[in-house]
This record gives structure tokens, sequence and C-alpha cells, in this order.
């Protein structure tokens, strides 16, 4: 089984509210695990540490990620399951997360050369538009796998190299209150290594969601504290490492990123509902209505400058699926940069073990290793995961952000369900 990370579902609020004001909890009170235990932090603590999974965050700065981790897998049936009862059993699971509060749901799933959609629920609350599994969403973190193999594919041109410095591309850029990028390297920064602090938390980023950031304004909020550690020596997730990543691309090849990006990955690919916005909050086609708690349609309130080559990016089931299953195939990267993609670093996240390479994560479910990421914006919720030989595929998206709903544990354990029906049953 897969099953989603212990922090989902802790956020802050909008509009100029404090922490403390939305959420708040005596030190040392415990926080529910999906798994059935309990893990001893504040609310306002866990509030808090979640804001660095949410690859973006201006409206509310809210850490939105589920990260999927590695678990004891569980036995199979003996009996292989007809197409048809895959997906009886697929639109089960997403129908019951619709069921558990959820607007709208989309999954697609892939068993070698089939490739089965469902959908639940509505897209948009207030025309009652259905859900379709051809419609844009914003699918933030999984954005950190676009601009690895961005990077990665200028290492195999020998254009950058994964032991290159920040300060080689960007003198000047981390130099304050001990951050030091003669001391980070590229391969920290994809690695999530570099020690660097967060930006999202920052009551600038959410206090003005429309407002259009400059790369190099969110690094320098970061830098205003001291690094958590020496480079290298631990793993900390932080958007910083991959704007500071986007960043980097653009030096070396004197574009913008995203013009990289459409040339590198979305034109080859045919990726034709997928872009990285800076400034525009819109989706350029049908879209997903996204939700924020009691704040309602929130779809295209918060600039993707905040998240931009860490969570900005918009696409659609397909297109990431089809991305995905390039890459971890090797069709998009030379075997030896694959390899050094697919170098996995344990780490324990919240006290829950998983395994993260540069820009993809490898997970153990219930019919074997499958890589990929998961992503979190405010209205958005995101998991993409493929096996090594592309032929099992799992991409589900919802569009509500509820910490009340998403604090259940028996939300949690129908994404597991919708999560394992995609790729495994």
């Amino acid at each position: 089984m897969i099953r989603p990370h212990a922090r989902d579902g802790e956020r802050v609020a909008v509009y100029g509210q404090a922490y403390g004001q939305v959420y708040s909890g005596t030190p040392g009170a415990r926080c529910p695990s999906p798994w059935g235990s309990e893990a001893p932090v504040g609310k306002l603590d866990h509030v808090k540490k979640n804001m660095r999974r949410i690859a973006l965050a201006s409206l509310a700065t809210a850490a939105l990620t589920a990260a999927v981790v590695p678990v004891t897998a569980t036995a199979s049936s003996a009996a292989t399951p007809s197409g048809a009862s895959r997906q009886a059993a697929l639109q089960k699971a997403v129908d019951q997360l619709v069921k558990d509060g959820q607007p709208g749901v989309i999954a697609l799933s892939r068993r070698g050369d089939t490739v089965t959609r469902v959908t639940a629920g509505v897209a948009n609350t207030a025309t009652g538009q259905k859900m379709t599994p051809d419609l844009r969403f914003r699918i933030a973190s999984v954005t950190k796998t676009f601009t690895a193999t961005v990077v990665l594919q200028l290492v195999a041109e020998h254009r950058i190299s994964l032991d290159d410095t920040v300060a080689r591309w960007l003198p000047g850029v981390l130099t304050r209150n001990g951050n030091d990028g003669r001391r980070i390297t590229v391969r920290q920064l994809l690695a999530q290594t570099s020690g660097l602090n967060e930006y999202v938390q920052d009551p600038r980023i959410w206090q003005d969601p429309a407002r259009v950031w400059k790369p190099r304004e969110l690094v320098d909020i970061a830098q205003e504290k001291a690094p958590l550690g020496r480079p290298g020596a631990t793993w900390n997730y932080s958007n910083t490492n991959y704007v500071l990543a986007g960043m980097i691309v653009e030096k070396a090849t004197g574009h913008p990123f995203g013009v990289e990006l459409q040339r590198r990955i979305v034109k080859p690919l045919r990726l034709r509902h997928t872009f990285l916005p800076t400034a525009d909050t819109g989706f350029h086609g049908s879209y997903v209505h996204g939700y924020f708690d009691q704040y309602g349609d929130v779809s295209t309130m918060i600039s993707p400058s905040s998240g931009w080559t860490s969570g900005g990016m918009v696409s659609t089931v397909d297109d990431v699926a089809r991305f995905q299953r390039a890459l971890v195939t090797g069709k998009l990267l030379p075997a030896r940069v694959q390899k050094a993609m697919m170098t996995t670093r344990a780490v324990t996240d919240d006290w829950i073990k998983e395994d993260y390479g540069l820009g993809l994560a490898r997970v153990k479910t219930s019919c074997g290793f499958a890589w990929g990421h998961d992503g979190g914006w405010p209205g958005y919720r995101t998991w993409s995961y493929t096996s090594r030989d592309g032929e099992r595929q799992a991409v589900i998206t919802y569009n509500q952000s509820s910490p009340e709903l998403e604090a259940k544990p028996a939300f949690r354990a129908d994404i597991t369900k919708a999560i394992d029906a995609a790729l495994c049953r």
C-alpha cells in the first residue's frame, strides 16, 4: 500500500490572518497520523512545518502536499482483475472521496497500453460542471520533477555539472546570514540537502496573494534566516532549492525557464495542456476550480510566481502521466544521468521514512516500487506515480483544501485506497 503523509491537510489562513488566529494548540499536543499512531507536535508548529511542502503559497501558504511514503507491501489477490473490475474498483474509490467531502476527483490508471480515466463530482460547484479528465489544474510540487529534468538534460549536455556550486552560476545571490552559495552544489539543491530555509512561511508571501514575485525575492526571504544545517549533511524539503535551480537554468541557457521547458519537454512530448505561468493566474482552457475551505474558489487568486519552478505549473492528468512515463523509462535522460536522478537517499520526514532522489521519489507499493512526486497548492492536491517499466501508472487529483477533512484518518485511508486502486489493483 501507499499512504498519504502524516502532515496532510494542515494549513494556515489567508488574507493577513496570523497563524495563531486560525490554529491554536498546546506545545506537545499530539496530531493524528494516518498510520494509526500519533506524532507529538503542537498544532501551530505542525502547520508551520507543513508549509515547506506547498510548492507555492501566496493566498494561504498552506502546505498541502500529501507525500506518499514507502510502507510494507500487502499481499495481492491471486486472481488478476479484469479491466472492467479494475475500473469499477477505481470508480468506487474516487466516488468515496467525493462522499467524504471532496467536490471532485480525477484519476488516471495505466496497465500496459490500456489507460483508464475515471472522475467523480464536480469541477465547479457554482455551475455544477462535472469533473472530466481533460480539465487543467495546478500540479504544485510535481513541477519539481519537470525542473529537475531540465537541469539534468543540461548536465547531460555538459553545460552544467551536478558538482557546480550555486555561486558558480549565481555569484552574490547566497551570501547572507551564513547562507553560502560557494558551499552548496546543484546536486544538493535537487536532492533537498542544501540546508537552505523555506520562504513560503513568510507573511509577505501570503498577505498579498496576487503579487508577482521575482525568483530572487523569494530566495532573499529564505536567506534572511541562517541555514538549517551544513550543505549535504541532512535532508530538508525546501521550495527555495528549486527556485534556485530554475535561476541556474536561466543563467546557463540565457533563456527564460519556461522557454527551455517548452523546448525540451512540453513540445517533444506533445504536452498540449502543460505550461509554467508567472504573472498569469489563468489556465488557458477549461479547468478544475480549486476550493480552499471557507474561502471558496481560489483558482485564479494566487500568483503562480510564488511557486515558479518549485510548484507553479498547470497540466492535466494525461500530460503528467505522459511526462512521467517518458522520464522513468529513460526517454528523456541518458542512462548515466538517469542513474544520478534515481540514486536515492533514505530520509525521515515527520517520522516517516521515504527515498528521495533528484526531484523524484521512490515509494514501495503493494505491486512493487514506483517513482514520482506529489504536490499541493491551495485548492489542489495531486499524486503521480509510475512503475520503473512504465507499465503501471497512477495520477490522482482533487480540488478542495480542507484542514478538517484532511485531518480525518478515514479520509486519509480512502486516499490510500484510491492510489492503490489506480496503481496496483
